[in-house]
């Protein structure tokens, strides 16, 4: 995962998780990503794998602007010698893209990631430019020439209470104009949060899965089906298949995050100075895994606060993302313990049917 324009970025969304943790590092927003730090991405990951995916984002990764891409594909077609295969995304809050960028993107294969919470309305709720004014029209022009050029583009929402209570608003809005790839983020939480008025309730989180789920079960059982990220997971999980998305399996994962000067974090939710495994100009990957290891990144993430061992969902829910704990246990814990009752027969029914 790569930060081209480090945490910078064109809006100021109120729940923004990353604008939060570059505030509180020592060096926080970073200068645009140079020559020298690309190159060493590409020349490191291509001599690491024969498989390498590159994932852009932000802050807001179109702010460094398209020459840059351009250079790094450029870059990665002469360096690939070997023939690894390659995989590109790119996460985007939308505001800047234009026939270039979307003939780019189409050109090149990118797989593009938007943000966008779910309708017009519900979106310019908490995202909103500098001088505070809504995003969304500048999003959906951004999303319409994307869909003009061919570009493969799923749709990004985060979690919030608004959203929660707004399921079928949201749904037919995201259904009635023809999109079908689906991920939804619950919101997290502020670094200082005293949880007295949080931007999402595990009650609320709740409502939102369940009615969610409703929707999307009633348009698979009509031969319509919609992508939705965490429902695909919970049936690959229970037709046998480990989840593709890290936030469900119940342990970290490898993951090598990219800021602009070349400093290299564990995750994208823990780019934080505490977290530092080193500078991708300096050391090489066995280095940052040593660090990794050191740090126990990974091997004390699951969940040892909760009850899981006990808990009849565990097979599913793994004990969360350990983003979402605090003190006390997994924010959604009891959001989890109401969901899957809720849901597992319809949802044991998909599975066997996919699997057959």
């Amino acid at each position: 995962m790569i930060k081209p324009s480090s945490s910078a970025c064109n809006l100021r969304c109120d729940y923004c998780f990353y604008h939060e943790i570059a505030e509180n590092r020592e060096v926080g927003c970073r200068p645009f990503m140079g020559e020298d730090v690309m190159l060493s991405i590409i020349t490191k990951a291509l001599a690491e794998a024969k498989h390498c995916s590159f994932v852009f984002q932000g802050g807001e990764p179109s702010l460094i602007g398209l020459p840059f891409y351009e250079r790094f594909v450029a870059e990665v077609k002469r360096l690939n010698t070997e023939g690894a295969s390659i995989h590109y995304a790119f996460q985007t809050n939308g505001m800047h893209i234009d026939d270039a960028w979307a003939l780019f993107f189409k050109q090149n294969n990118f797989l593009v990631g938007v943000s966008f919470d779910g309708s017009p309305r519900l979106h310019d709720m908490h995202r909103f430019d500098g001088q505070g004014k809504k995003s969304a029209r500048s999003v959906l022009d951004g999303i319409a020439l994307l869909r003009e050029y061919g570009v493969d583009f799923n749709l990004l929402s985060v979690v919030t209470n608004e959203l929660a209570q707004n399921v079928d608003l949201m749904w037919q809005y995201m259904i009635g104009h023809g999109h079908r790839y689906l991920q939804f983020i619950p919101c997290m939480e502020s670094l200082d949060s005293d949880g007295r008025k949080p931007f999402l309730t595990a009650e609320n989180y709740s409502l939102f899965l369940k009615r969610l789920f409703d929707l999307w079960y009633e348009a698979w059982q009509k031969g319509d089906p919609v992508s939705i990220r965490f429902f695909d997971n919970l049936v690959g999980m229970l037709a046998g298949y480990p989840p593709e998305s890290c936030d469900m399996a119940g342990i970290c994962s490898v993951q090598y995050v990219v800021e602009s000067d070349g400093t290299v974090f564990p995750c994208d939710f823990y780019c934080d100075d505490a977290s530092v495994l080193g500078n991708i100009l300096t050391d090489e990957f066995s280095a940052l895994d040593e660090r990794r290891a050191l740090l126990r990144f990974i091997e004390d993430s699951p969940n040892t606060i909760d009850a899981c061992e006990q808990c009849p969902w565990r097979v599913l829910c793994r004990g969360g993302c350990k983003r979402y704990r605090r003190e006390e246990g997994y924010r959604f814990c009891s959001t989890m313990q109401d969901f899957f009752p809720y849901v597992i027969e319809r949802m044991e029914h998909v599975a066997r049917t996919m699997v057959r």
